[in-house]
């Protein structure tokens, strides 16, 4: 990302009317998690409120975001959460198969489709075999034809307030997640309130599948 990107989102969290309000989305996935099976990162994680969700379940969550302003925030309000400030698009600095989830909350879709799929696979090789991706992404439907403006022939980027935003359907879900790599254990659009506004967006529960057991499989 961008210095100006920075500069929105600590502007954003510098809004003391942002609250790290939790809808509860995270309750259904759980049961596939366990507090001893290792770390749980949130990505992008903003004002925290998926890490303080799961934190207040036993998990060693670490939260990482662009905003310094939002992490400065949460280690006020939550001291035990660990943070780091990470540019997710300069790479993730987390060891291959180390984690055992990563939450996206909404933090997925603010870069070129060649960028994006460079954080997914980024994901996927850090995340321990059978490992979750548990996101939220924005719905097509959320465009808005009065701020969001085509850059480029990507017909799901567009340019808003001065930064990316990606916007995705089924397809669009289907093409940076594939079924090669991940075994989808939810997929579907809703609406949720977020920061004061009811947001349209996608959530995606994913298990990624090693490569060793793909073959296996294509093997019989």
């Amino acid at each position: 990302m961008s210095r100006s990107d920075q500069r929105y989102w600590n502007a954003a969290y510098s809004d003391p009317s942002f609250s790290a309000d939790h809808d509860g989305w995270l309750e259904r996935y759980l049961p596939l998690l366990h507090p001893s099976k290792g770390t749980v990162v949130d990505l992008g994680c903003g004002l925290g409120h998926n890490a303080r969700a799961l934190a207040a379940k036993g998990f060693d969550v670490l939260a990482c975001d662009l905003s310094e302003k939002a992490l400065a925030r949460l280690r006020r309000e939550e001291p035990g959460i660990g943070t780091l400030r990470l540019d997710m698009a300069e790479g993730l600095p987390f060891a291959d198969g180390s984690l055992q989830a990563v939450v996206a909350d909404l933090s997925l879709h603010y870069f070129p489709g060649n960028v994006t799929r460079r954080i997914v696979g980024d994901i996927r090789r850090a995340l321990a075999p059978d490992g979750l991706l548990l996101c939220r992404l924005n719905a097509i439907s959320e465009m808005d034809g009065g701020r969001d403006r085509a850059v480029s022939d990507d017909p799901y980027l567009f340019a808003s307030e001065g930064i990316l935003r990606r916007f995705f359907d089924e397809g669009e879900i289907a093409k940076f997640f594939p079924d090669a790599d991940w075994e989808t254990l939810e997929r579907r659009e809703y609406e949720s309130g977020r920061y004061g506004k009811t947001k349209t967006l996608w959530e995606t529960g994913l298990r990624k599948i090693s490569r060793e057991k793909g073959e296996r499989h294509e093997n019989g």
